[in-house]
């Protein structure tokens, strides 16, 4: 990260990600915690659905995540199925499930963030999933475990989807984990 990134960073306000969550899940050491939330950009505007989000708007997002050790866990894949619009496409990145002609010269999630915000250190993993369609239990069991690893890890994990309710609610239940609402954030 240059000094003129690092500068322009540190004047940003951080944006509280959209519909951020708490979930509780007992493991084998406690209770422990994982984040859900909608993808950068997206907001209670309807236009946010659709709209382009400029790197400052992702910038703000991360600002907003707060701490260090951040896995992000990705649920961001296509609209509607194989053939939809890439959920990456309102991005000057790309994610996993991006075709050759939609990744041409830009970078992934990962390499953007290594680029821009090397501290806090932030792992993106992605399990592209299909918005609107249901989430395999093949794919449901990996997001499982990459969460449960990350936590035992020490890490702080957010589980990212579109608008942040239906996927990522989805892989709360299917971990068993409740909503959290004992403290604000």
């Amino acid at each position: 990260m240059t000094r003129k990134n690092r500068d322009k960073l540190s004047k940003l306000n951080p944006q509280k990600p959209y519909l951020l969550r708490r979930w509780r899940v007992e493991t084998e050491t406690g209770p422990n915690y994982f984040f859900t939330c909608a993808r950068p950009g997206r907001s209670s505007r309807e236009s946010s659905k659709t709209a382009l989000v400029s790197d400052e708007s992702v910038h703000r997002w991360v600002l907003g995540l707060c701490g260090s050790d951040i896995a992000i866990v990705s649920l961001l894949g296509r609209k509607n199925g194989p053939e939809g619009k890439s959920e990456f496409s309102f991005y000057s990145f790309c994610g996993g499930l991006d075709k050759p002609s939609e990744r041409e010269g830009r970078p992934t999630f990962q390499e953007w963030l290594n680029l821009h915000h090397q501290n806090p250190n932030i792992l993106v993993i992605e399990h592209p999933t299909y918005d609107g369609k249901t989430i395999s239990l093949e794919t449901l069991d990996a997001i499982k475990a990459d969460i449960e690893r990350l936590i035992k890890n020490g890490c702080k994990v957010v589980v990212v989807d579109s608008g942040g309710l239906q996927r990522t609610g989805k892989v709360g239940r299917y971990m068993g984990a409740k909503e959290d609402f004992s403290i604000k954030i």
